[in-house]
């Protein structure tokens, strides 16, 4: 991977990763694997190597099921994604994360995870995040 370091405007960058369970697994279980036994193991060890923030966006498949068949009715032409959750890792530079996966400990974290993700279907991406439109309804980041 190219070196990616530098921040646009300070801003820090946005690093996703989505995950498909492996189908043994029910979507509950592995949400509750992630969160119970990965996160309790992984977090301190981002928090060593200066990951600033992590969220787990979860995709149920009843919502998924849900959204297909309306947006079938109002977007037929789009695909519905097809994950169990989705994770965004909020960090200083790339440097970040390569340091999270060649901390020895990361591999302790990870340990189980060829038991529980499809490692195949894994979607990265690396980008920033602009809000637009607070929680609160404020409008931001917009010339006025």
């Amino acid at each position: 991977m190219a070196e990616v370091s530098t921040q646009q405007g300070g801003q820090p960058l946005k690093y996703t990763v989505t995950h498909n369970r492996k189908p043994q697994h029910t979507h509950d279980a592995f949400i509750k694997w992630i969160v119970e036994e990965h996160l309790p193991l992984a977090l301190p060890i981002l928090k060593r190597h200066g990951v600033l923030g992590y969220s787990l966006f979860v995709t149920p498949p009843f919502l998924s099921d849900a959204l297909k068949q309306e947006m079938a009715k109002i977007q037929p032409t789009w695909d519905i994604a097809d994950f169990d959750c989705f994770i965004e890792y909020t960090i200083p530079d790339m440097q970040a994360m390569k340091n999270v996966v060649s901390d020895p400990n990361w591999a302790v974290a990870t340990k189980d995870q060829n038991d529980w993700v499809d490692m195949e279907r894994a979607l990265v991406s690396l980008g920033y995040s602009t809000p637009y439109l607070l929680e609160t309804g404020e409008v931001v980041n917009l010339r006025k």
